[in-house]
C-alpha cells in the first residue's frame, strides 16, 4: 500500500475504545471478539482518505504505478467500480464510500494482506460487483490462514446500518456463502506472494467438485468477519454514541439472534467509526472527483 495513504490514514483516524468484557462499555453479545470504536480528526480528513483510497480498492499493489496516480484514479472510476449512475444522489449511495475506509483499516490497523482488490470483481458491462464481502483479505498467523472477509456500512444513521448489515448477517457467515467467495476469487487468479495461501487456493481450483469443508479443514482456515459501521455521532457525544451502538447491536442480537455456525472457526467483531456529516464527506469525495483533484 502507498506510504502517502498510509500516513494520511494514521494521523487521522485512532483507536479510542477497544471494547471486551471487561471494559466498561462491553463487546457486544453478538461479537465473538473485541469491537473496536475509532475516532476521525475531521470530515475533511475522512473525506481526502476516501478520495485518495479509490486506486488502493480497485487495484493491487503491483499495479499502481505512482508516476501516473490521476490516471489509474480514471481507470478506476470508469472500469472497476461502480459509479456511473444516473445523476449524483444515486451516487451518494454507492457502495464504494465505505468499501474503501474498509479496505484501508484492514490494512493499516489490523495488518491484513490483500487477497484480491475490489476491482477485479467488477463487471463495466453490467456496471455491477458481484455479490459478496466487501473485501476479500488474509493473515498467515503463524501458519494459519485467516481470511478476512468483512462488510461496511457508511450511513448518517447508526441503526440504519445495523438494520442493513442484520438483514443478511446470518447468511453472509455460512459455508456456503464462503464457498461462493472463494470461488470467485479463484477464478480471477490472483498474484499472492503467501505460499500457504497460494497453495490452499490451488488446492481448491484443482478440485472443482471439493466440498468446502473439507479444504478449511485440512488447511485449519479461520474466517474472521470485520464489520465497520460508519455513522454520524450523536449530539450526546461520542461515548454515548458507541454505547448506543452497542445497545442496538444487543436488541438485534435478543429480537433476531445470529447464529455462528459451528462447522468453521469464524471471528466476528464490529469496528465503530463516527463522522459529523456523512453526507457532507461524500459530496466532497463527488465534488473532487469531478475536478480531477491531484491525489497525494
Amino acid at each position: 500500500m502507498r506510504a502517502s495513504i498510509v500516513e494520511l490514514f494514521e494521523k487521522s483516524i485512532t483507536l479510542e475504545l477497544q471494547l471486551n468484557n471487561e471494559s466498561v462499555i462491553k463487546k457486544s453479545i453478538a461479537s465473538t471478539d473485541s469491537d473496536f470504536a475509532y475516532k476521525s480528526s475531521s470530515d475533511n480528513d475522512v473525506a481526502q482518505i476516501t478520495y485518495n483510497g479509490i486506486i488502493d480498492l480497485a487495484m493491487n499493489d503491483y499495479e499502481i504505478d505512482l508516476t501516473k496516480l490521476n490516471e489509474l484514479q480514471q481507470k478506476a472510476l470508469n472500469k472497476l467500480i461502480r459509479f456511473h449512475v444516473k445523476d449524483d444522489e444515486a451516487k451518494l449511495k454507492l457502495g464504494f464510500y465505505g468499501e474503501v475506509l474498509l479496505n484501508l483499516f484492514l490494512q493499516v490497523h489490523f495488518k491484513t494482506d490483500v487477497a484480491i482488490a475490489r476491482g477485479k470483481l467488477f463487471s463495466p458491462t453490467s456496471n455491477s460487483e458481484i455479490h459478496g464481502f466487501d473485501n476479500h483479505h488474509f493473515i498467515n498467523n503463524n501458519n494459519r490462514i485467516e481470511l478476512w472477509f468483512g462488510e461496511v456500512k457508511f450511513y448518517e444513521n447508526y441503526s440504519k446500518a445495523l438494520d442493513k448489515i442484520w438483514k443478511d448477517l446470518e447468511n453472509n457467515l455460512s459455508t456456503e456463502y464462503l464457498s461462493t467467495n472463494i470461488t470467485e476469487i479463484i477464478k480471477y487468479e490472483p498474484k499472492i506472494a503467501d505460499n500457504l495461501m497460494t497453495e490452499f487456493l490451488n488446492s481448491c481450483k484443482d478440485n472443482p467438485s471439493r466440498i468446502l469443508y473439507d479444504d478449511l479443514t485440512k488447511y485449519n482456515i479461520k474466517l474472521v468477519h470485520p464489520i465497520l459501521i460508519i455513522s454520524n455521532e450523536l449530539k450526546s457525544g461520542y461515548t454515548e454514541h458507541i454505547k448506543k451502538c452497542i445497545e442496538y447491536i444487543n436488541k438485534l442480537q435478543k429480537n433476531k439472534p445470529i447464529t455462528i455456525p459451528k462447522d468453521i472457526d469464524i471471528s466476528l467483531f464490529f469496528i465503530f467509526l463516527t463522522v459529523n456529516d456523512a453526507v457532507a464527506i461524500k459530496k466532497e469525495v463527488l465534488k473532487w472527483i469531478s475536478q480531477s483533484k491531484p491525489l497525494i
